[in-house]
């Protein structure tokens, strides 16, 4: 089975900030034959109520709405497949041969951020690509069922419960991790925080133009549930 070519976002409501709409049509134009789902919060929780209703106390019970937001792509990627990718993330080229051959693709954010993180990976949630009931979507489903906070720290227990944590400590630990790809971050997170701070203060160097050579995409972390 091939991945859907089916493009997922998601906003708070219609009301989407300029720059993100600029971003989101980047996408719709390097992929013109693509079906394009825009989900809002109303949706999102309908989608749920239909059809995850089992999962709709834990959905309601979160403290935070940027967990509902997480914990909704996973589930809505697990029932249609296709490409969820985040509102603050740019397209440069057409995708498609980052998704031929496999049953579902993530990408790997900077070696930076997961020294400051401590980790040894982090695989984002921002951008993911999956079949309909791909079975590594299917245990990250499980998981947030049965997710329990380990820390008061309000960022680290989001993306400890439903984020990029939680994604990384699942694959580190998937039997069949073959199965997935991961791609590396030159292809869809090319740049560190800094890197992005210095690029929209219009700081373009002949560095950074080396370090999107090979990308599809530019992740601009926004951070808008954290700011």
């Amino acid at each position: 089975m091939k991945i859907p070519r089916i493009l997922h976002q998601t906003w708070k409501n219609d009301d989407v900030p300029e720059s993100f709409r600029r971003m989101s049509v980047s996408w719709r134009r390097k992929h013109p034959e693509w079906e394009y789902i825009f989900w809002t919060d109303e949706m999102n929780r309908s989608f749920v109520e239909r059809h995850y209703s089992f999962f709709l106390p834990v959905y309601e019970g979160y403290p935070e709405n940027i967990q509902r937001v997480d914990a909704v792509r996973y589930l809505t990627l697990y029932k249609y497949g296709g490409v969820y990718v985040d509102m603050d993330f740019e397209c440069l080229a057409n995708i498609e041969p980052l998704l031929d051959g496999v049953e579902c693709v993530f990408g790997k954010e900077p070696d930076e951020h997961c020294v400051l993180h401590d980790k040894d990976i982090i695989v984002s949630n921002a951008f993911m690509a999956a079949v309909p009931g791909c079975p590594f979507l299917g245990a990250v489903c499980d998981r947030l069922r049965d997710h329990q906070d380990t820390t008061d720290h309000r960022n680290n227990r989001i993306l400890e419960s439903t984020g990029p944590f939680m994604l990384s400590r699942l694959y580190a630990g998937y039997g069949q991790r073959d199965r997935i790809r991961i791609l590396e971050p030159e292809l869809m997170y090319p740049l560190t925080k800094n890197e992005l701070l210095g690029l929209e203060n219009g700081s373009r160097s002949t560095f950074i133009d080396q370090k999107l050579q090979h990308a599809y995409g530019i992740h601009h972390y926004a951070g808008t549930w954290w700011k």
